[in-house]
This record gives C-alpha cells, structure tokens and sequence, in this order.
C-alpha cells in the first residue's frame, strides 16, 4: 500500500491533535511513560515491548503495523524514562508510524538508509514520521513559534539540533 501524501501542514496538524487526543496540552512537553500509558488507554490494540539491547540489531525502535506493537530496546528505554531527548525522538517518530497508519515493520534509522534510497515508499513514510515525532513535541501553535531555539529545546525536552530544525519548519 502506498502511504498517503501528507504535507507539512496536514503532518503538523495531525500531530496537534493526537496530542490534544492524548490530553497533552499545547505548552506541555510529553513525558514517556505517560505517553505510553495514555496510548494504551486510546487504542487498545497498541503495544510496547522492552527488547534486549541488541535484538533489533542497530534499530534504536520498532514499529510493527501488523502486531500494533512498539518494540524498544533496553537502552533506549531506560534512555526515555530520563528524557533523554534522542530517546524521546526515537519513539515519538514510531508513534508517528503508528498513529499515520504506516504498514509494515518500520524502524528509526538515519535519513538516508539503504531502504530509503532503494523505495519511495519507505522514504515518504520515514520523512512523514521524521516530520509527525517533531510535531508531536513541539506542537505548531502561535506561542511556540515566538520561542527560540534554545527555549523549544528546554521547554520541551528536545536537543538544541532538534529545536533548530524545528523552529525552521515553523517559520
């Protein structure tokens, strides 16, 4: 199946929503195990697993549409109950998987991986989950355009990379 062509602001305007859904508010960064908890509790189907380091080779996560399930190595597990912001990236981008119905088994993996040279397809929904887990953290709403950088990166809880590019998308 080919994934839906999404653009920025239809990304962006999806990824509000299933923040509000999820009882984020706008101002509010996410925290891990709450997000966790409240997606269980909205699609019951969904799933998440604590795999051993090294079950999924050099994937920091996985989405699998088929089982509804999240697969998370220990680290970056434990990497997200601290908040570290990779951690926290990583899975917000296979929430992204997720909640825009990407079929398949789907990893976060470095923009330009072999699958996304060689298919179109896993390039478009891996460029939509890149874009929906930055969305998700940082919602696209009046007041947060206004923060810089640094703020976004502090408030909530992303690296100074992520809160650049961010703050790009949302100018």
């Amino acid at each position: 199946m080919k994934p839906a062509f999404l653009t920025d602001a239809q990304i962006d305007a999806r990824a509000l929503s299933h923040r509000r859904e999820l009882g984020f508010r706008d101002e509010q960064g996410i925290d891990f195990m709450i997000l966790m908890a409240r997606l269980k509790a909205r699609y019951p189907n969904f799933a998440y697993e604590r795999v051993p380091d090294g079950q999924l080779a050099d994937t920091e996560a996985q989405w699998d549409s088929e089982t509804k399930r999240l697969r998370i190595p220990e680290l970056v597990f434990l990497a997200a109950l601290r908040g570290e912001s990779r951690a926290l990236m990583t899975i917000a981008h296979e929430v992204g998987h997720a909640l825009l119905g990407h079929e398949g088994i789907l990893h976060r993996a470095p923009a330009g991986s072999q699958a996304e040279r060689l298919s179109a397809k896993v390039r478009a929904m891996e460029y939509q989950a890149r874009r929906y887990a930055a969305a998700l953290l940082i919602p696209n709403i009046e007041a947060i355009r206004h923060m810089s950088a640094g703020e976004m990166s502090e408030h909530f809880g992303v690296s100074m990379s992520a809160a650049m590019l961010r703050k790009s998308e949302l100018k």
